[in-house]
């Protein structure tokens, strides 16, 4: 018996023992190839809706790159997308996509803070590390470029792991890559944590915060805290969000308690002020492990939206739940004016409907790489899928990938792959 699968650009007939191992190993990359995303409506929208026009975000979690995905990375010819590429068909359906970058991208940056002749992309452990001080190749940025990924938060616990040095080395590359970010600053720069992001219904404004920098010192005051600049944070929350110019809040907290998926008294009451300030979105990240979404109440009877916790979109963590992450898709929309219709002119953007889908981060023949959990496909990704769906709610959207043929019964390249683990 023969099977004829697609990887990359060529076409293989290959024995059935043999498709199956490729399959093991090609995984999410072939995928990648193959498959599309798809949104399917499955409520009315939560806000009322001024028109058809919409905005979908697609976002994700942790960008944790640990020594196993470094290692696997640097020696791939896709390098970093060899990791994520089930995820991309979202990126790149999305009209704007987001992780959170966590740890520094400073080239030639050792542990020790020191400069030295940059090795390169590899993983040499002296530069270019992993847990507890991360540090990445600058590689990276170009892939989540090139994977769809449009704006990146940079604030979070690792942001200072090469010191205040690193996060402006950091802030270089990606400004020389062209990759939006929120969170961090030069230091001596003025304190500035918005960036606006001009958008077909409206301008975009987000902003990024963190609950630490693990215990180095940001002498230079170059990360926006959640906590510790709490009354700075829902100020600048509120002053954007006036702005006539500006038609949404976007705000990415890095927040919670690592390994625990229920949101704790300190991240619901900042989300409830945040929303009040007039956040439309907000989504956090630090647990590693995912958390319940909700709606909030807003400004002007609007609902804003809040995911507590993402998880881990690639990481090298072990235990199910912290191999499992929801990737979501928010739509938005321009939201109906309560008074005169004049108004709508200036209408902000509101939340119209929330979907998710669940990845799991698997250990492979070839490597780890990320997997679609949704649909039906089976072995450890319906495992993670059981647990995400005992955390989260469904929204309004459900996401799914056709991948040619039918992706959630079992037949597409993605479902072979992982229900042969």
């Amino acid at each position: 018996m023969t099977v004829s699968m697609t990887f990359g650009r060529r076409t293989w007939v290959v024995g059935l023992w043999l498709a199956v191992g490729l399959a093991i190993q090609a995984g999410a990359a072939s995928a990648q190839e193959t498959c599309r995303a798809v949104t399917r409506v499955t409520a009315p929208p939560q806000n009322a809706c001024l028109g058809g026009d919409t905005l979908s975000i697609a976002a994700a979690g942790d960008v944790l790159l640990h020594s196993g995905l470094q290692r696997r990375a640097y020696a791939h010819e896709d390098g970093f997308r060899a990791l994520w590429s089930a995820a991309e068909p979202f990126f790149q359906a999305a009209d704007i996509a987001y992780v959170n970058l966590e740890g520094p991208v400073a080239k030639g940056m050792t542990r020790g803070f020191s400069q030295r002749t940059d090795p390169g992309p590899v993983f040499d452990n002296v530069v270019y590390t992993s847990y507890p001080l991360f540090n990445y190749h600058e590689r990276l940025i170009g892939d989540l470029m090139a994977s769809g990924i449009d704006i990146v938060s940079t604030a979070n616990n690792h942001s200072l792991d090469r010191g205040s040095q690193g996060a402006d080395l950091t802030i270089n590359a990606l400004e020389q890559a062209g990759l939006a970010f929120t969170g961090t600053r030069r230091a001596g720069s003025p304190r500035d944590f918005v960036h606006v992001m001009p958008t077909a219904i409206g301008r975009l404004a987000w902003i990024a915060c963190s609950y630490s920098t693990n215990g180095i010192p940001d002498t230079a005051n170059q990360v926006l805290g959640c906590f510790s600049d709490r009354a700075e944070l829902l100020a600048l929350v509120t002053d954007t969000a006036r702005r006539s110019d500006i038609a949404g809040v976007i705000v990415t907290p890095h927040w919670g308690w690592e390994y625990r998926s229920d949101p704790n008294a300190r991240q619901r009451a900042l989300a409830a002020d945040l929303a009040k300030a007039g956040a439309t979105v907000i989504v956090g990240t630090h647990p590693h492990v995912v958390q319940p979404w909700d709606y909030l109440d807003g400004v002007d009877a609007q609902k804003s939206m809040v995911v507590y916790s993402t998880g881990n979109f690639v990481s090298g963590q072990s235990q199910l739940p912290r191999r499992t992450g929801a990737l979501f898709w928010i739509e938005l929309c321009r939201a109906q004016p309560s008074g005169d219709l004049g108004q709508a002119l200036f209408s902000r953007l509101s939340v119209a409907r929330t979907g998710w889908a669940p990845f799991y981060m698997a250990s492979t023949a070839a490597g780890p790489e990320l997997q679609f959990a949704g649909g039906t496909v089976g072995g450890w990704p319906a495992s993670a899928r059981r647990h995400a769906n005992t955390v989260m709610r469904p929204g309004e959207l459900e996401l799914d990938l056709d991948c040619g043929q039918d992706a959630s019964s079992g037949q597409g390249i993605a479902a072979l792959s992982v229900a042969l683990q």
